[in-house]
């Protein structure tokens, strides 16, 4: 059998090398003499598309959503680009940075469901996952030590990506988290579970290091586009996919199950990295050294607010956070306490809510930007996503506030273009200090959204206003959008219009 495999293998091959000889060294025509009085007429030529394939962004929207999900779910043909160098601007191995992405993302919405579980089991003193005030608070302290190492380390990641390249920060990533939801696997202890998730806190740099992988090998004017698919595919469907096999997996197992397998496949995802994936960023564009200085907190709001075009799109994006973490911390409780909805409801519209928001970040740029450009798909979806939250807080019915909390979805196309304005405002060599000050800046605001608006929502329930943060967090989102039209508009249309290519759907 292995001997007619190799002969069909090699009878295949020479088949195939038989017919692109044909098809480069065509037989020349047979010369026929003309008839007499009478000129042979000229071979028809080939009729070309009037529409530009720039003209036609739907078609290139979904060429590249299509392409992107390959990449996810066909790592083989990345693989055989492992020797690609990137040496200029190309979309030849953007597939890398969402697949690492999206294998990280995944790894974090496998536990997402368990974490309450494990954290009720460990608190309880029968070890029941049944939700107490001590599995609470524990869940509470676990969050807060991760998300308190990623806010002070994530700047020192950004400023050694910009010297020795992204690739070695994915895989610490993917080290990181891998030893992270291992103790929570393997340990019953807290202190040991504690330091797990200080290590995981200490290295989560994944998503700022992968957009500035994009920015890396994307010209400016695709750079929008480039991290929308990004957040849209990698980050909005891994959330979907892995929350709902998450969730079924602690039915039928148990929390720990679930913590062991998001190990196994951020371990698995980190050495397909380390083993094939191609650095973006070449040594000639490289920082020359690390940026100490830089490498802090207090160094990553200052460089946020460096210029005005950088402060105005800052200030707009952590505002657009601020309302959109509120709507997430007090979701489940506000629907329960308003419409008198069970959890499974909540969580139907959270996963449809995902699927919106994956196709927005992809498809909203791709469809808006050729007509209102990037400061127009912006200001949409500030203005829309304060109308959305505005929606909420008047809503009377379930079917109301559902309907608002899917158009807030379709708003965050907007984080895409702000993300992509923060990025080409950073000086050379330094975008991924840049966006991991991003990120940083970002984790405090995620921490005190929680925190006042949770405040505010049992301030409201007590005074009979339950949608006070609503309403809240739409004044904070406008007072983003004045500032970004005050400040970092301009910025927007000064980088100019993308000029038209042939590859737009193309990764």
């Amino acid at each position: 059998m292995a001997k007619l495999g190799l002969s069909l293998s090699v009878l295949l091959a020479l088949a195939s090398h038989a017919s692109a000889a044909k098809r480069i060294e065509p037989s020349p025509p047979v010369a026929r003499r003309p008839l007499v009085g009478k000129v042979p007429a000229a071979p028809p030529k080939r009729r070309e598309s009037s529409a530009p394939r720039a003209h036609r962004p739907l078609v290139g929207a979904l060429q590249r959503v299509c392409g992107a999900a390959r990449c996810v779910l066909r790592p083989r043909k990345l693989v055989l680009r492992r020797s690609a160098a990137v040496e200029e601007y190309g979309g030849s191995s953007v597939g890398w940075p969402i697949f690492a992405c999206w294998a990280y993302f995944l790894s974090v919405a496998l536990t997402a469901p368990a974490m309450p579980g494990l954290c009720n089991s460990l608190a309880n003193a029968d070890g029941s996952t049944r939700v107490s005030p001590a599995g609470v608070d524990l869940k509470g302290t676990f969050e807060s030590v991760d998300q308190l190492m990623t806010f002070f380390f994530d700047p020192l990641w950004g400023a050694v990506s910009d010297h020795v390249g992204r690739k070695p920060l994915q895989v610490l990533a993917c080290a990181g988290i891998t030893v992270g939801w291992g103790t929570a696997a393997l340990s019953r202890s807290i202190p040991v579970l504690l330091a797990g998730r200080a290590v995981d806190g200490v290295t989560s740099c994944m998503l700022p290091i992968c957009q500035s992988a994009v920015k890396d090998i994307t010209p400016p004017h695709k750079l929008v586009s480039q991290l929308g698919l990004l957040q849209g595919v990698a980050v909005g469907a891994a959330f979907l996919i892995g929350g709902m096999a998450g969730g079924i997996l602690a039915k039928v197992k148990s929390p720990r199950h679930v913590f062991a397998l998001a190990s196994t496949a951020a371990l698995l995802a980190g050495i397909a990295i380390a083993l094939f994936a191609p650095e973006t960023l070449p040594r000639p564009r490289r920082a020359p050294r690390v940026a100490w200085a830089r490498a802090n907190p207090l160094s990553a709001v200052r460089r946020l607010v460096g210029s005005s075009a950088s402060f105005g799109a800052s200030a707009a994006f952590l505002s657009f956070w601020l309302g959109l973490n509120g709507l997430q911390v007090n979701l489940y409780n506000y629907a329960s306490f308003r419409f008198g909805w069970e959890p499974s409801t909540a969580v139907g519209l959270q996963a449809a809510s995902g699927v919106v928001l994956a196709l927005s970040n992809v498809l909203g740029p791709q469809l808006l930007a050729p007509r209102i450009g990037d400061a127009g798909v912006i200001r949409v979806g500030l203005l829309g996503f304060a109308a959305c939250l505005a929606a909420m807080g008047l809503a009377s019915s379930g079917r109301a506030f559902a309907l608002a909390v899917l158009g807030s979805s379709v708003a965050t196309m907007c984080l895409p273009g702000l993300t992509g304005l923060i990025a080409q405002q950073a000086p050379a060599g330094q975008a991924g200090a840049m966006l991991t000050a991003l990120d940083s800046v970002s984790t405090l605001d995620r921490r005190i959204a929680y925190k006042v608006m949770s405040r505010l929502f049992a301030w409201g329930i007590s005074n009979g206003r339950p949608s006070v943060h609503f309403h809240v967090g739409c004044a904070c989102v406008l007072a983003g959008w004045l500032l970004f039209e005050r400040m970092a508009s301009k910025a927007v249309h000064a980088q100019g219009a993308p000029p038209p290519t042939g590859d737009e759907g193309k990764l």
